[in-house]
């Protein structure tokens, strides 16, 4: 399954022992937004909040790994390492901070940068994932605040914690976008990226006419030099949005 799909869910379950008849207690629950961001040759960086709609506060560690997209086999996945020191390094993406410490019904902003050379299109994957809060975490927490902390959150049955990754895509500094569409296929209507910097189909749907009775509406990501068909149905027409960099284009085949 490719990592460019609307959606980017990373799940990571901690489990204490569940009672029957346990209380309830207090839970941290994160959101992100949008689940992909573009750092377009304009953008040097950007700015994310990251929201906490629980009742308990959230201690959010922030993972950041670089995706290779390489061949039909699969993608790969590289961890970066933590930034250290006071000197940012070039090419390599920066998010910071690294650790957020969020209360209830509030947000928390990181700053996503680029500082490097942008020869050719990378992309990375962010997460955002509350844990418990331990000693020399960087959370800064001392061992009575983290103990008080452990009673009233996630103390007693089957407690999830769900963080989740945004896919940031860093466009070269000259993007070239080159989209053949072919709708002349039994098989659906062939989009191929001949450019050097990932093409989107938004609000893809397919409807009767005059764009009535529509059924679920997907995205899609195409990187470069990759190819994806978009799907026919009998009796309906399939519309989307082409989306070049800055320009958009309403299709309907």
């Amino acid at each position: 399954m490719s990592y460019f799909k609307i959606f980017f869910v990373l799940t990571g379950f901690f489990i204490s022992a569940l009672s029957a008849l346990s209380p309830a207690y207090a839970t941290p629950v994160i959101g992100i937004g949008s689940m992909y961001d573009v750092l377009t040759p304009d953008m040097q960086s950007m700015t994310k909040r990251i929201y906490n709609t629980g009742d308990s506060t959230a201690f959010v560690r922030v993972e950041l790994l670089e995706i290779n997209p390489g061949s039909k086999k699969g993608e790969e996945e590289m961890p970066q390492k933590e930034l250290s020191g006071t000197t940012p390094e070039r090419n390599r993406l920066i998010v910071t901070p690294q650790r957020l410490i969020i209360p209830p019904a509030g947000f928390q902003a990181v700053r996503i940068l680029w500082p490097g050379e942008r020869e050719s299109e990378r992309y990375f994957r962010v997460r955002f994932t509350p844990v418990m809060p331990e000693a020399d975490d960087s959370f800064g927490l001392d061992k009575k605040a983290m103990s008080a902390y452990r009673k009233g959150t996630l103390h007693a049955g089957l407690n999830v914690l769900t963080g989740y990754g945004t896919i940031v895509i860093v466009q070269p500094e000259k993007p070239r976008f080159n989209t053949a569409i072919d709708s002349t296929g039994a098989a659906g209507i062939t989009v191929k990226n001949n450019g050097n910097a990932t093409v989107s189909l938004d609000n893809i749907r397919q409807c009767r006419t005059a764009n009535t009775d529509c059924g679920a509406v997907t995205r899609e990501f195409i990187l470069p030099g990759r190819t994806h068909t978009v799907g026919k149905k009998s009796g309906y027409k399939t519309n989307f949005t082409l989306i070049e960099g800055n320009n958009k284009r309403a299709l309907s085949y």
